[in-house]
């Protein structure tokens, strides 16, 4: 191969991106996640690095390095998200465009979230065949609380806009948050 063929052939290199936890155990299932990705599919993407969208390294720039530093000028980021909410929307795009703009010979990609598929319905079916869960009836303690205390116990997740009462059952918007108006 002549050396223009060579500077101008496209390497690939795979992100595969979730949203990064406090907890180090879900952080390490996307280091797995990637590993197992990149043994799998080997023949076609050599280059395979994780990144945690928020809370906890690497993040997508490191990754981006990551794969720029192993020969990769095309970048694949694949996010391990549901739906096309405001983290692929806005967050992933804009951390990925910061990435990309300290290698200007490289271009990227955001694919699409995982979606409805029917391969994770057949995923969602075997975790119920699995029925390896604890079955617990009303008002007795989940094992997965053991080591929380109850005042950090939360009904929902802190990101999210909406407080929810629940001696009332009524939802209202978060004073501070995005939807704040006052």
């Amino acid at each position: 191969m002549n050396e223009s063929a060579e500077s101008t052939a496209v390497v690939t290199g795979i992100i595969i991106c979730d949203h990064g936890s406090r907890r180090a155990q879900s952080n390490d299932s996307l280091r797995h996640v990637a590993e197992r990705f990149a043994m799998r599919f080997a023949e076609d993407c050599e280059i395979v690095e994780p990144a945690h969208m928020e809370l906890a390294a690497p993040d997508i720039a490191t990754a981006y390095r990551q794969c720029v530093e192993r020969g990769a000028n095309r970048i694949v980021v694949l996010p391990m998200f549901l739906a096309k909410g405001k983290h692929w929307t806005r967050d992933i795009p804009s951390l990925t465009q910061q990435a990309a703009a300290e290698f200007p010979d490289t271009q990227y990609q955001i694919a699409e979230p995982l979606g409805l598929d029917d391969l994770l319905l057949d995923l969602l079916k075997k975790r119920f065949d699995a029925n390896d869960q604890p079955v617990l009836a009303s008002g007795e303690d989940d094992p997965r609380l053991e080591d929380v205390p109850p005042t950090v116990q939360r009904v929902q997740c802190g990101s999210c806009p909406f407080e929810y009462d629940r001696a009332t059952g009524a939802v209202t918007i978060k004073p501070g948050s995005l939807l704040d108006k006052s």
